[in-house]
This record gives structure tokens, sequence and C-alpha cells, in this order.
């Protein structure tokens, strides 16, 4: 570890967020103010100031606040101190006023760096190591291949290391940032502004179920599993504009199965409160990819959830073409046929175990027999109305008559108690008996 807590905690987070996160300050009195980088604000509402000689941020427009390790830890999805350490120290090896333009060196967009260009210049390279990496991974030439036509995939080289690449654009088909994996390594780093990763824009907010998942491996993950639609957080931070969910019915977590995972999870029920949340079933893998390569290897069974099932045999009885349901929820159709009997036994035997209920009296005949029947029950009504009339008043009046008693016996202990004493009184003054 290159940089320890006290060293971060003496950083200028004004300077820090200027150089590193392209982030614009001015005055506000004791503190600096600038637009958030979580949120699509326009008017700023990001304020700094230093606290007892230690930096502090609160971002009124997302609840976020706390020192220069919070903000790491959230803007860049991590779960760990140390994690969010080794990243500002990769940061700070790259001094805003010394950076230069160097094609694929990890860092966040600011001065001296042009994602379009380093995109432009790395963009010619043979993505041949990058094609091997996914596969290796299970990923399949068919998604493969889209990645690459489309100008997604790319082979980054760095410091003497080969980097899976991934070009991340916006539904304005912007680019956001180059998300990097190391190519036989654990390393990995972003440029730019962090944003989702998708190539679903176009109908996401049509879409009727949509998932949820943290790395853009595990998003390819996801399609090579399922054909639906949906996204890639960059991280574990629900920080997307929830209207590309507009249609969305059903919500497929497939986050980590890890703290950060959880918390993103609760966090995106909270978001969605109208929204059914379902948990894909990850078994004992940790992440979407680690399940995938499981699946290929037949060490894991790619089975629905309950509420999935439930949804393909909804949309298996709407559709006219029943096998585009198995493909599109990329089962086979054995197994899609397996939940269509299992959904129709389990309805059969929820029906079968209902008790059937009290049974109607007779209905009136003609309206005179209607008339005559509701009279009797008015009476009926009546009736009872009267008599718990009578035992509130007889119940009222036995209160009355135990107070009455209580009073009584109180006032004769009094009177006794008095009466034993004046005979105790004399008894002492005669020397005898009265």
């Amino acid at each position: 570890m290159g940089i320890r807590v006290e060293d971060v905690k003496g950083l200028d987070l004004v300077e820090f967020l200027t150089d590193h996160y392209g982030m614009r300050f001015h005055p506000a009195g004791e503190a600096h103010v600038s637009l958030s980088v979580f949120t699509q604000e326009t008017e700023p509402s990001f304020f700094v100031r230093r606290v007892d000689g230690h930096w502090l941020f609160k971002d009124f427009s997302s609840g976020h606040a706390g020192s220069i390790i919070d903000f790491v830890l959230v803007k860049e999805g991590l779960s760990e101190v140390s994690a969010a350490l080794r990243h500002i120290d990769r940061l700070l090896a790259f001094p805003g006023s010394a950076r230069k333009a160097q094609p694929g060196s990890p860092g966040e967009e600011g001065p001296g760096y042009d994602i379009t260009e380093i995109y432009t210049t790395i963009k010619g390279n043979d993505q041949a190591p990058c094609r091997q990496y996914l596969a290796g991974r299970g990923i399949s030439d068919e998604i493969i291949d889209d990645l690459i036509q489309g100008g997604i995939l790319l082979h980054n080289r760095y410091q003497g290391h080969s980097w899976c690449c991934f070009a991340v654009f916006d539904h304005k088909d912007e680019l956001c940032c180059l998300d990097n994996h190391q190519i036989g390594g654990e390393g990995k780093f972003v440029l730019g502004r962090k944003g989702v990763f998708t190539r679903d824009w176009k109908i996401l907010p049509e879409a009727q179920r949509v998932f949820v998942c943290e790395g853009v491996i595990d998003y390819l993950s996801m399609k090579s599993l399922r054909a639906f639609p949906g996204i890639a957080l960059l991280g574990n931070s629900i920080r997307f504009d929830p209207g590309i969910f507009k249609h969305a019915h059903l919500i497929i977590s497939a986050l980590d199965s890890d703290e950060g995972g959880l918390r993103a999870l609760l966090d995106l029920r909270e978001r969605f409160p109208d929204k059914e949340i379902s948990v894909f079933n990850l078994g004992r893998c940790k992440d979407p990819n680690e399940y995938l390569q499981a699946v290929k290897k037949g060490t894991e069974q790619n089975r629905l959830t309950a509420e999935e099932k439930l949804a393909v045999y909804r949309e298996f009885m709407r559709a006219d073409t029943k096998s585009e349901v198995a493909h599109t929820w990329g089962i086979n159709r054995s197994y899609m046929y397996q939940i269509i009997k299992e959904c129709e036994e389990s309805i059969l035997t929820g029906f079968q175990e209902r008790r059937p209920g009290r049974k109607c009296s007779k209905a009136p005949a003609t309206l005179a027999e209607a008339i005559e029947r509701i009279a009797a029950l008015e009476e009926e009504k009546e009736l009872v109305e009267t008599e718990k009339e009578r035992y509130y008043a007889r119940s009222e009046f036995m209160k009355l008559r135990l107070k009455w008693a209580e009073t009584e016996a109180a006032e004769l202990r009094r009177q006794k108690g008095k009466s034993g004493q004046i005979k105790k009184n004399r008894k002492g003054r005669n020397g005898g008996p009265v």
C-alpha cells in the first residue's frame, strides 16, 4: 500500500476532486460548492469544507457525505477502505499539473485526458487477446462479435499489460468512459466518468422485465443466460435514471452475493418500491460470470426462481409462438414445458385444497317476499339493539350497586373502628371495663 489513511486526511479535497474528477468549485462562505457528480442537478449543492483540520463533503442532491475515502467508495462502487486507498494512490501517481495524455493510462477524465482521443487511438489495436479473454470467461462468439462490430470491445496496452477495454456509451450514444480489465490479472481501472453500460438503450424503456448487475462482464454473462435487456452499474451504486425502467414490472437483481451487492439490492428496492424485485439465483457462485462458467461446466443448472417461472408461464399463455418464450429466457423448450406443467399443477392443487364457504340462504322468489324478509331482518335488528341497550343499562346499574355497597362497607368499617377506640380510651381512664 503506497498511501495511508493519515496521508489521505491531509489532502486538499477541493484540489483532489478538481484534478481527478473534473469538478469545478467556487467559494461559498467558508465552504466551496460545485455541481454534484452523483446526480444530474442544475443548481450546485455539493459542498466541501475543512472542519477541525479534515476535509469533508456533503452532497445535498444525493445525500452522500463524509471524507475523501467515503467519496471514492461511493463514486467508484468500492466496498473496502483498502480498495479506496489503492485507488486514491493510483490517482495521485498522475497529479493534475503533470499529467499528459498517455493513451490508456489509469485515472479519471480531467485536465490532460481526452477519452475520445484515447478511444480513437486504441480502437485500431488487434482485439484477438480480448476475444480470447472473454471466450475463456464463457462469453459466446455471437456476443463478442457484436461488441467488436459496435466499437465496444477494444484492446488497450498499458505498462506492459493487455487490457480488455469496454467503451461505455450513454443513451445519446456519447462516450462516457472506458472500462479496463487486465488480461491475465486482477487489475481494473476506468477512464472517464462512470455511467451505466448496456447494449439495450433502445428497448429498455419499453421492456417489461429487466436485470441489474454490477460489471460489464456480468452483463455479458447475463445476456448469455437470458436474452432480455438489462444494465451494468459499473459498481454497486444505484445512481442511474429510473426512467429507463419505466414500463418494467419485474426487475431481476443479478448483483454480486457479497456485502456490497446486498446494499445495492436494498437500494434497488428502495428506489423502485412499485416494482417486483426478484433475486437471480446464483447458487454457490459469487457473481453472474462465475455462475455462467459453472453452467457451461455442468456444475450448476440454469434454473429460474419462482417469480421468473410465474413470468414464463404468463408469457407462455399469451405467446403465439411458444418457442420464442424459451429463446427470450435463455432456456431450452423441455425446461420451459416443465415449468408450465409445474405451474398448472400448483394451480390445480390450490383449487383442490380450497374449502367451501358458508352456503347462501334461499333467495327470495318475489319482490314482496324480499320486502317482507327485509322488514323481518329490520325487526330482528331492532330487537337485538333493544336487548343490547337493556344489557348495557343493567351492567351500569350493577356497577352503581357495587360501588354503593363498597362505600357502605367502608363507612361501617370506619364507624366500627371509632367505637372500638372509644371503649379502649374509657377502659384506660377508669382502670376497668366500661
